[in-house]
């Protein structure tokens, strides 16, 4: 296990975090998970591939395998939560997964790899709890411009039924 991975270890185990390790020969790896209400479980993964206090944060099961239809609009909910918020970048991977991404400074003390990590974990909740909906109202929702011509042309036939209304022909018994 490199060092980062057992000071992130030691941190969290004082806050009651639930982890697990996954320790290679090249890589060790803390994962934690969150779970979105009305969500998904989203991991968040802490990676150390040396004895440097160099840590890499992945945010992973947010969403999978996007369609390409959707994309464009993944995207744009993407650079938004980007826009709105620090710590986390979002972006979609080759296989279109919906992936988080954070750093910790290469050059933070042992000290305080711990707890720069622990705020991250807690900051990634923070952010998805304020943030996550953007995703899927991209995903299940119509594009903006879909909505905006959808409600244009029902503006235009109200109008329509305004100047050209519909008489009924009166029911010759009613007389």
């Amino acid at each position: 296990m490199f060092k980062a991975t057992s000071l992130i270890c030691e941190i969290f185990d004082q806050r009651s975090v639930r982890y697990q390790v996954i320790d290679t020969e090249k890589l060790s790896v803390v994962d934690a998970g969150y779970n979105i209400e009305g969500g998904p479980t989203v991991r968040v993964q802490f990676f150390s591939s040396n004895d440097e206090n160099d840590v890499q944060i992945r945010l992973f099961g947010l969403m999978h395998k996007v369609p390409d239809g959707k994309r464009a609009a993944l995207l744009e909910a993407c650079n938004r939560v980007n826009r709105e918020m620090r710590y986390y970048k979002f972006f979609l991977d080759k296989d279109g997964d919906l992936i988080g991404q954070g750093d910790v400074p290469a050059k933070i003390s042992e000290g305080d790899i711990g707890e720069c990590c622990f705020e991250m974990f807690i900051r990634a909740i923070q952010i998805l709890t304020k943030c996550y909906h953007y995703f899927p109202e991209a995903m299940y929702g119509g594009a903006p411009e879909e909505k905006s011509e959808t409600l244009l042309n029902a503006l235009s036939a109200l109008k329509d039924l305004r100047d050209h209304p519909i008489t009924l022909p009166q029911d010759q018994q009613e007389n």
